[in-house]
């Protein structure tokens, strides 16, 4: 059991002589409360071997090992077919399409990414929950990063909130935009009208796009944006408000012919891996039929 990948293992360093095990675990582990109470429903921790007590004192040297408790998934499984863009025994990175959700809502209860990971997960052997450290819009394609254990997780959302987990998005405008670069701040809530929509108001969540234009036509413009925020619809309503909607948006703009959904890829994910510690970079060339939008509308200029 000690050395399957749901447990984290450590050795005591020799400035940590003599403190608990709590102080390394809630400390230089960084792991937290909630993640502690869900392992003792069937994991624990282990000194030297021995399973022990938090409040253990430790000697320099010393191993210490947490099993993660290995919460099976509720998520129906279903054979559906998706690209894997990198993989090992501790996460998973897929090539999303467009046009299919991300996880079961009220309007999508299967056919989802998350029923295609729980069929996969079954599978390949692992019987765990299906763990989504990020999302992207049903009709938005591109990257989005899976944890198969709890300690990937955690430390793949505090990379998240704290903007070290880069997010970036190829997106293509409407219209010829005059900033080559610039960020937005507009906070952004639920819209009055829709029952889905989002927008710019006051009193809105605070949000930040950061975006740099690539190439630009009287018609259209491509460029790369980076959510240092996660709003829902974020890029979509930021880019609206400014009058440059992206295309082929059918909420905040109008669907387009030959593409699958808004012209919006995400094409890059940049951060570091909880377990092995090493940067990682990962990216998805941007889809065909963006490539042919984009080249159709500068035929067109």
């Amino acid at each position: 059991m000690l050395d399957h990948p749901h447990v984290l293992t450590t050795t005591v360093k020799a400035e940590e002589e003599g403190v608990m095990v709590k102080d390394i675990v809630y400390g230089r582990l960084e792991l937290s409360r909630g993640l502690l109470r869900r392992m003792k429903r069937g994991g624990g921790v282990y000194l030297n071997g021995q399973r022990d007590y938090l409040t253990r004192r430790v000697t320099a040297g010393d191993t210490i090992q947490i099993v993660f408790f290995d919460e099976k998934t509720t998520m129906k499984p279903q054979d559906i077919p998706f690209d894997i863009v990198y993989e090992d025994e501790y996460l998973l990175i897929i090539n999303k399409d467009a046009g299919m959700p991300v996880h079961p809502t009220g309007a999508y209860q299967e056919g989802t990414l998350a029923n295609a990971i729980a069929y996969y997960w079954r599978k390949i052997g692992l019987n765990t929950k299906v763990r989504l450290v990020h999302r992207i819009d049903k009709d938005t394609s591109g990257l989005i990063l899976v944890a198969k254990e709890p300690f990937t997780l955690q430390r793949l959302l505090q990379q998240l909130s704290r903007q070290e987990l880069v997010r970036e998005y190829l997106a293509i405008v409407e219209g010829e935009m005059t900033s080559q670069q610039g960020v937005l701040t507009m906070a952004i809530g639920r819209s009055m009208d829709h029952g889905v929509k989002r927008a710019v108001k006051e009193g809105g969540k605070e949000a930040r796009t950061v975006y740099k234009v690539l190439r630009a036509s009287p018609k259209a413009t491509l460029l790369r944006a980076r959510l240092e925020s996660g709003r829902t619809h974020q890029i979509r309503v930021h880019f609206a408000d400014l009058g440059h909607p992206v295309l082929g948006d059918p909420l905040y703009s109008e669907a387009l012919p030959g593409i699958p959904g808004q012209a919006l890829h995400a094409w890059r994910l940049e951060f570091v891996h909880p377990r092995t510690e090493q940067r990682h970079v990962v990216t998805s060339p941007i889809p065909k039929e963006m490539l042919n939008l984009w080249r159709k509308s500068w035929k067109e200029q």
